[in-house]
């Protein structure tokens, strides 16, 4: 199909300036989430916490390390992992779940990605308590580098966008998509340094960490948690993937974008 980039470029564009609309609603969407309960969406933060609490002291005997350096690279890590799946898990519903909105009336999509990128990141602020708890509590430094967790964040978020553009296209086509990608992600977490330090890799093995873009993704936020800086080859594959990703996404969605409402 003929793509049309200046349709395209129009939703994107006018999907920015609706900031107003999808913060509104991504916020909306977290307080009907968690509707007529007594702790709201820290129900997640408190299951995050609990799941950290109780496997700290399994897996560090089990990679013999000392409980105070191993919890907070976990606690740092999960709560990235988790926003950073969160992204595409939900991305790949983006259209399907605003299928009410897509077909009776006439704005711009990308509204409904960026309110899924905002409500995650929204989520995230709530988890990232648990970050700060540990790291008080075990006087970690904290210095001019953990402020490099706001660009992390950025990037993550400029990633995130894209992925909810492509899976939310994808997903809508074909509707086996969703469950593949929640096997590919719980598939990843293990192999990925969430529970264990990439150091602990031999040497044959360390490509499973160079080449993995969900590291990336997760170090731009964890490092600075942990007071130090990501690593530059972090910063490189996370920026380059958006930028490939933008262009990628940017294409499939000027050639059938206009097919979406028709998925549905």
């Amino acid at each position: 199909m003929r793509p049309d980039y200046t349709i395209a470029a129009a939703d994107l564009i006018d999907g920015i300036r609706s900031y107003r609309i999808w913060t509104r609603l991504g916020w909306q969407e977290v307080k009907r989430r968690y509707r007529r309960t007594v702790f709201g969406p820290f129900w997640a933060t408190l299951s995050i916490g609990a799941f950290i609490g109780g496997m700290v002291f399994i897996w560090a005997p089990l990679f013999k390390t000392d409980v105070k350096s191993y919890l907070p690279f976990l606690a740092a890590g999960l709560v990235s992992w988790t926003f950073a799946t969160a992204l595409i898990s939900e991305g790949c519903t983006t259209y399907t779940a605003g299928v009410n909105l897509i077909t009776q009336l006439n704005f711009p999509y990308t509204v409904l990605n960026f309110m899924v990128v905002w409500r995650n990141i929204i989520v995230f602020f709530h988890n990232i308590l648990i970050v700060i708890v540990v790291v008080i509590a075990l006087k970690i430094p904290v210095d001019w580098q953990t402020l490099l967790l706001i660009p992390g964040l950025i990037i993550v978020a400029v990633n995130g966008a894209w992925m909810t553009i492509l899976f939310g296209m994808v997903s809508a086509r074909f509707r086996d998509v969703p469950p593949l990608v929640g096997n590919i992600i719980t598939l990843l977490m293990f192999v990925t340094p969430i529970f264990w330090f990439s150091h602990q890799l031999g040497a044959d093995a360390q490509p499973i960490v160079t080449y993995n873009f969900m590291y990336h993704l997760i170090e731009v936020m964890r490092a600075p948690m942990l007071g130090t800086a990501p690593p530059l080859l972090s910063y490189a594959f996370t920026i380059g993937g958006a930028i490939i990703g933008w262009f990628v996404a940017f294409d499939l969605y000027a050639r059938f974008r206009r097919r979406i409402p028709y998925w549905l």
